[in-house]
């Protein structure tokens, strides 16, 4: 399906469900087309007769008159970059209904980079609504010829879940995923290779990374009081994996992305 020459206008926002088993669904008017990228949390999604696990990566691509997801894990509610595309009315789906994106990390920084591009006045909104939709077109047509898409194990969607709702514990670890998943440590490396791409330890790690990221970003808080709240046991810890993996300071991450209304409260380390 080719993307359309003329979108009228995009309307995009990140939102963070509330702790709650339930949101109130949006039903997806004429003319619109909405995109639910899920970046963390657990949404619950009926497919047929199934009620599907899922997280990061989730990429739901809404036609008029489908639902938003609104079923959640109220321990660990659903966050996600949604986008309104307003175009000429199509008889066609371009996408199917979901998809997965299989990088965890690609999902954040796509998140990462639309919101960043939907905000600097700068950047013309045409050409960002051109390329967003483009760059889902791709991501769910390599979600169908890799089978991405292809529903995981409960026993990794169990971990995944219990990773979400206790990543800020320090003492968790590989061995808690596995027994939450129901699985040796073993399997867990291999079904986590397969099915994310990547090892548990890394998921983990990548999660408190991407926690303490959005609290440099967004608060005026301490750096200092970041690691417990992340999972990290120490600020050494936490200073070596963020320069290790960000490839910058904590304070340099804060001062380049620290949000311009949170500038005059902030309080430096």
């Amino acid at each position: 399906m080719p993307v359309p020459q003329h979108i009228k206008s995009i309307h995009m926002f990140h939102f963070r469900a509330p702790p709650t088993t339930q949101v109130t669904p949006f039903r997806t008017p004429p003319g619109i087309e909405l995109i639910e990228l899920v970046t963390n949390g657990v949404v619950y999604f009926k497919s047929g007769r199934k009620t599907l696990t899922l997280g990061r990566g989730a990429l739901f691509w809404h036609r008029p008159g489908e639902e938003t997801i609104h079923h959640t894990e109220p321990s660990a509610p659903y966050e996600c970059l949604a986008i309104h595309f307003s175009l000429e009315a199509r008889p066609q789906r371009p996408a199917p209904r979901l998809t997965i994106i299989a990088d965890l990390q690609r999902t954040l920084e796509l998140s990462r980079e639309l919101l960043h591009a939907y905000h600097d006045t700068a950047v013309d909104p045409q050409a960002l609504g051109q390329y967003a939709y483009s760059r889902f077109l791709w991501e769910a047509h390599l979600g169908t010829i890799r089978h991405t898409s292809q529903i995981r194990p409960p026993s990794i969607s169990a971990a995944l879940s219990f990773l979400e709702a206790n990543f800020k514990r320090q003492e968790v670890g590989v061995g808690e995923l596995a027994k939450a998943g129901g699985i040796s440590e073993p399997h867990l490396h291999v079904l986590f290779r397969q099915y994310l791409g990547e090892t548990p330890h890394q998921t983990l790690l990548s999660r408190r990374l991407h926690e303490a990221k959005l609290l440099l970003s967004g608060t005026a808080q301490s750096i200092k009081s970041l690691p417990t709240q992340c999972g990290f046991g120490g600020i050494e810890t936490f200073y070596r994996a963020f320069g290790r993996h960000i490839g910058m300071t904590p304070l340099a991450y804060r001062r380049r992305h620290l949000h311009t209304a949170i500038r005059k409260g902030f309080q430096g380390i």
